[in-house]
């Protein structure tokens, strides 16, 4: 399509930002819900059936006797933090039982939970190295919170994925412990997940219909106004430039051509502008992963605007020659 063509659709659309703002926010949208898909399934595999519906180490309830193996191992800070986060049953039983917190909070008690429960769980193939043993070390002088503290630094060398399945396996034990309906935990989670999911589909589904049916309505309007600015020009020709242009050549820029730049102008809308947004979203969705993967994305990307140019390079040839022929069949 030729320069001063695409200029004059952007000026056509200029009089539209309002439709086009709204059709970006809706694209916006449609990405994240498309991007965030992946994900949930990957939840309902890793934490659904695999964790068994554990989200994060950070217990819904403990015994006494498991906070104290795990408060060996932490800092003095991380310990009130911890104990901050928790509040004991009124009931007999020693059981103690997460407080409704915030995001940012769980974060901080998992960051204090995760490496203690990964090595309670190592030690806890060891007599010796049980909790009452471990307390009446430090009670006669044998052992120092130093040495505790310097077996949890043996841990960095220790991949966090790894870390964090340990910890995620000691929660569920704790859980059996309790006595806690764990494959009712998982169902719930499998629910929940899926709910989510659905919601999402719908609303993607929604979004994408309505910036569909916007992008068809604006460019409808870009189509009138053309055709409108072109009959006017035609009727204005003398004899001797409609023979110039010829009948059929005016006939099929005031119809098909037309019809093109609609078609276009959809196009621009809807698979255009949500193209590098999908990319963009894409890219930020990897790098937040951390997995080292983000040069995939780059290769793919290079790789469709190599495609594209290829495309457009034996297209471009080829469509002149099509407008060529309908004119003549014109």
């Amino acid at each position: 399509m030729e320069r001063k063509t695409l200029v004059r659709i952007f000026r056509y659309l200029k009089r539209e930002k309002l439709t086009v703002f709204l059709i970006l926010i809706l694209l916006v949208i449609q990405a994240m819900c498309d991007l965030s898909l992946p994900s949930y399934t990957s939840d309902i595999v890793d934490v659904g059936i695999q964790q068994s519906g554990i989200e994060r180490a950070v217990p819904e309830q403990l015994r006494r006797e498991t906070l104290r193996a795990l408060e060996l191992f932490m800092t003095e800070e991380e310990i009130q933090i911890v104990e901050q986060a928790y509040t004991e049953t009124d009931t007999s039983d020693d059981t103690f039982v997460l407080i409704e917190a915030s995001k940012e909070q769980l974060d901080r008690v998992e960051e204090c939970f995760t490496v203690p429960m990964a090595l309670v769980s190592q030690l806890q193939s060891q007599p010796e190295m049980s909790v009452d043993a471990l307390e009446a070390a430090l009670a006669a002088g044998m052992m120092t919170k130093d040495d505790l503290l310097a077996m949890r630094r043996e841990m960095d060398g220790v991949s966090e994925m790894l870390i964090s399945q340990m910890a995620v396996a000691f929660v569920k034990a704790e859980y059996e412990s309790l006595g806690l309906d764990l494959g009712k935990m998982q169902t719930d989670y499998l629910w929940s997940t899926g709910a989510k999911m659905l919601g999402l589909t719908v609303l993607m589904m929604t979004v994408a219909i309505a910036a569909g049916l916007l992008a068809s309505r604006t460019a409808a309007r870009v189509g009138r106004d053309l055709r409108s600015s072109v009959f006017k020009k035609v009727i204005s020709f003398s004899n001797v430039e409609m023979d110039r242009f010829s009948t059929a050549s005016l006939i099929t820029r005031s119809t098909n051509d037309i019809q093109q730049v609609q078609q276009v102008v959809v196009m621009l809308l809807r698979m255009v502008m949500y193209a590098p947004i999908l990319g963009i979203g894409g890219v930020i969705k990897v790098a937040g992963t951390k997995t080292g993967m983000e040069w995939i994305i780059a290769v793919a990307v290079g790789v469709i605007i190599l495609v594209v140019i290829l495309l457009m390079v034996i297209a471009i040839p080829k469509f002149k020659k099509m407008q060529t022929l309908v004119d003549r069949l014109n």
